[in-house]
C-alpha cells in the first residue's frame, strides 16, 4: 500500500465520528490486554522524562468511548498505549485525547496505518527503542533529532571508520519528514471536524441550548445542563468539569436529570476557560 492509500484510509478511519477533544481523567482511559506490555527501557524513560517535564502529554491520544470495562473507564486506547501505561504508572492526573466512534475493525485499521505512516515494524523489536511515535516528535520537537546526532558524533569520534555518519543523518532527516508528514495529515483531519467551543463560564443560555441541540440533546438534557452550570456558577462554587462530574453522582451536588450523557454533550461543545 503506498502512502496515498495509506493517507486515504487515514481519512476513512480517523474521519468518521469526531465526538471531543480535550482532557480526561486518566482513570477514565482502558488500555486492552493486548497492549499491556513490557514497554523498552529507553523509551519508558523518555516517556518518563516527558511526563515530568510536562506535567501531561502535549499532543493528543486516539481514543474511543467503550462500556467493554469498568463504569469508571469511559474510554478505550486506541493509538498511544505506552503513554496511557506510563501516565498511570507516574499517576498523571489528565491526558489530552481526540474521542472517536469506532467499531473494533476500524480502531485496527486506524491504528494500523498510524503505525505504517511512523514506520513502525511488530517484527522488528531491534528498531522499536529507536522509533518515535507522533506525539513524542511533536511534543519534544527536534530534541531527540539532537540527541540522535550527538551519539553519532560522540560513537563516530570513538569509533572512527565504523559508523558512517552521512547515512545515519540521512536516515535521522527520512524518519523525521515520514513523522511530521503524518503529523501534519493528522492534524489537518482533525482540525477540520472540531467546531469551535463555548466557553461555559461566559456564555448565555441561549447559545448553550443551541449548541446541545446541534448534538442530539433532547430538552430535558438541555434543562439538566443549564441546572447544573448555574448550579456551579454560584456564589462560593466553582465551574469546573470535575465539579460537573459531581452532579452526575447522587449527593449534596447532585442535579436532577444531569447524567453521564448530557455532561458528555457538553464537553463535545464547550470548554471552561478563565480570562483572568
Amino acid at each position: 500500500m503506498d502512502e496515498k492509500q495509506r493517507r486515504e484510509r487515514i481519512v476513512q478511519y480517523l474521519g468518521i465520528k469526531p465526538i471531543n477533544h480535550g482532557q480526561v481523567y486518566t482513570f477514565q482511559i482502558a488500555i486492552p490486554e493486548s497492549e499491556v506490555v513490557a514497554i523498552p527501557f529507553e523509551r519508558h524513560e523518555q516517556l518518563k522524562s516527558s511526563f515530568t517535564e510536562q506535567g501531561t502529554n502535549l499532543i493528543p491520544l486516539l481514543v474511543r468511548r467503550t462500556e467493554a470495562y469498568s463504569e469508571e473507564e469511559e474510554y478505550e486506547v486506541v493509538y498511544g498505549a505506552d503513554w496511557c501505561l506510563v501516565a498511570k504508572e507516574l499517576d498523571i492526573d489528565k491526558l489530552w485525547v481526540w474521542v472517536f466512534d469506532m467499531t473494533d475493525e476500524q480502531a485496527a485499521a486506524a491504528k494500523e496505518e498510524m503505525q505504517q505512516l511512523v514506520g513502525y515494524s511488530n517484527s522488528d523489536e531491534k528498531s522499536r527503542d529507536e522509533e518515535t511515535d507522533i506525539a513524542s516528535l511533536v511534543e519534544q520537537k527536534v530534541r531527540p533529532i539532537y540527541a540522535k546526532l550527538n551519539q553519532l558524533i560522540s560513537n563516530s569520534s570513538s569509533h572512527a571508520g565504523k559508523i558512517d555518519f552521512d547515512d545515519k543523518l540521512r536516515e535521522i532527516e527520512n524518519k523525521l519528514e515520514n513523522l511530521s508528514s503524518a503529523v501534519a495529515t493528522l492534524t489537518s483531519l482533525l482540525q477540520e471536524a472540531i467546531p469551535s467551543k463555548l466557553n461555559l463560564l461566559i456564555a448565555q443560555e441561549k447559545e448553550i441550548k443551541s449548541m446541545l441541540e446541534e448534538v442530539g440533546a433532547n430538552d430535558k438534557q438541555k434543562e439538566a445542563a443549564l441546572e447544573a452550570i448555574k448550579y456551579w456558577r454560584n456564589p462560593g462554587k466553582d465551574l469546573t468539569w470535575e465539579n460537573l462530574m459531581k452532579s452526575i453522582k447522587s449527593g449534596e451536588h447532585k442535579v436532577k436529570n444531569f447524567g453521564k450523557e448530557t455532561y458528555q454533550k457538553l464537553k463535545q461543545i464547550a470548554v471552561i476557560r478563565s480570562h483572568s
